[in-house]
Parts: C-alpha cells; sequence; structure tokens
C-alpha cells in the first residue's frame, strides 16, 4: 500500500514538474492561438467586403470564406503545436493532410473541379439566372444555379443539368447578357412591283412598332433578285425582359402587318415561294 501511494504521489510530482517547466511554452501558445483566432476574425471581416463585392452571390462568398477561415485555424493550430514541442505530431498531421488531400482529390476530381469552376464563374459571371445561353449544342434560359451545376431551361421545354467544369471547357454563347437581341425574316415581292415603295412602307412598320428599338437601328434591305421574286430581309433589336411583346410574338406581329400593309398596297405577294429565314437568336 505504501509504494502505491509513493508511486502515486512520483507521478502528481513529475507531471507538476512538467507543467511548470513548460508553463511559458503552455501560456505562450495559449496566447498567440487567442491572438491568431482575433486575426483570423479580423481578416474574415475585410474579406468578406472584398469577397461579397466581387463575387456578388452570398453562398459563393460564404463558402469561399469558411475555406479560407479553416485554413487559417489549421495553420494556428499547427503553429500552436509547434510551440508547445510538438513537432512530430505537427510533421505527421501535416503529412497525413498531404496524403488525405491528394487520396480525396482524386477520389473526387469531377466534383472538385466543378466546385472550382463554380467559384470561378461566380467571378467572372459570364451569365446569370434568366439569361439565354448556349453550351455544347444545349440552349435555354438559365433557371439554377449552384457551385456543381447549372440547371437550363431549354426551348422545348426541357431541363439540362451541365457541370460546370463543362461549362468552362466548352464554347459559351450568352444571347442576352445585354438585355438586346436581333431578329430578322424575310418578305418577297415580285419584282415589277415598285420596290423602294414597299421598303418605306416596312420601314414606316418598324418605326411605329414601340417595341422595335430605334437605337441600335434597323434594317430594311434588298437581300436578293432572282427569277421574278424580290427578297426583302427586315432586321431590327429589341429587348429580351420586354413581357409585352418576347421574341417570337414581336416577329409574328411585324410579318403580319407587313404582310397586310404590302397586299393593301396592291403588291403581289407569292404565298407559295415566301421565305422565312431562321431566326440567328431564337429565344
Amino acid at each position: 500500500m505504501d509504494s502505491e501511494v509513493y508511486i502515486f504521489k512520483e507521478s502528481v510530482y513529475k507531471s507538476w514538474t512538467n507543467l511548470i517547466s513548460h508553463l511559458p511554452s503552455v501560456l505562450l501558445s495559449v496566447f498567440i492561438f487567442i491572438i491568431g483566432l482575433l486575426v483570423i476574425k479580423l481578416i474574415n471581416k475585410y474579406a468578406k467586403k472584398i469577397v461579397i463585392s466581387n463575387a456578388n452571390d452570398p453562398l459563393i462568398a460564404d463558402f469561399i470564406l469558411s475555406i479560407i477561415s479553416f485554413l487559417l485555424t489549421v495553420v494556428l493550430f499547427v503553429v500552436c503545436l509547434g510551440i508547445l514541442g510538438f513537432d512530430d505530431v505537427t510533421n505527421k498531421i501535416l503529412a497525413g493532410a498531404g496524403l488525405t488531400t491528394f487520396i480525396i482529390g482524386f477520389a473526387l476530381k469531377d466534383i472538385g473541379e466543378n466546385f472550382l469552376a463554380g467559384i470561378l464563374m461566380a467571378f467572372q459571371r459570364p451569365f446569370r439566372i434568366g439569361d439565354l445561353i448556349e453550351i455544347d449544342g444545349v440552349k435555354g434560359r438559365v433557371i439554377e444555379m449552384s457551385l456543381r451545376s447549372t440547371t437550363i431551361k431549354t426551348v422545348d421545354g426541357i431541363d439540362a443539368y451541365i457541370p460546370n467544369g463543362s461549362i468552362l471547357k466548352n464554347n459559351l454563347k450568352n444571347y442576352t447578357i445585354d438585355e438586346l437581341m436581333r431578329n430578322n425574316f424575310i418578305v418577297s415581292v415580285v419584282h415589277d412591283a415598285k420596290i423602294d415603295e414597299a421598303l418605306s412602307l416596312i420601314d414606316l412598320i418598324l418605326n411605329e412598332n414601340e417595341f422595335v428599338l430605334k437605337v441600335p437601328m434597323y434594317s430594311v434591305l434588298v437581300d436578293k433578285i432572282e427569277n421574278d421574286l424580290v427578297s426583302i430581309v427586315v432586321y431590327y433589336w429589341y429587348r429580351t425582359n420586354e413581357v409585352k411583346a418576347p421574341g417570337g410574338k414581336l416577329k409574328s406581329d411585324l410579318q403580319l402587318s407587313v404582310y397586310a400593309v404590302l397586299k393593301s398596297a396592291g403588291f403581289n405577294l407569292p404565298t407559295t415561294t415566301v421565305s422565312i429565314e431562321k431566326l440567328e437568336k431564337s429565344e
């Protein structure tokens, strides 16, 4: 019994002696850890302003700030362990972290690539929700964006989920980034008619339509003359955010107006040979 008590006392004495001998290092480590946390908090405060002002996306900003905070905290923790004399422990942590990062990064390569692509897109902003875009042959409106993928509602109503990594790797067309789009159609008349008068009538219709923009200016041109027909091509610009006159309806209204005016003016419009050109930028 006495020997056990003696061993216990010796153990407590050694522990106390070690604590006293390492007390300066412990106090220094605690002090640096507290100061480090305050510095990290201060860095996050200023980083948040910079990230949000550039990313303009709270979700992306919070994600980036969390990564920054985590990395700084790990570095601070390793530094504090080094001050306490646990160099072997810190080396093992760093080695293990590097190996783990490599394994996880290799296993989740595609997921990580898409996440990084999503972060880059948040800063570059090649498109926003509601924009009409085309990626690798897929065309439609952007309805949702996340760190991993972008959802597009195609013109025929299909939801297409495109990984962000693929968006950066493929050519991207944004038709509505400036809320302007050009459309066109062709009208054919018999060549013995007064072409100048036809051009003036079409010009008048475009000028009177409130949804056809005057800047950029529309244009009415003779496209080609062959056989017995003169093809007149009409180019016009409109705003994609104008809900009262979406692209398809505006084109239909203009064509009907042109047909009615030319018909009433006595122009011969051959219905079997009228050519309607495909949209250059269909909505």
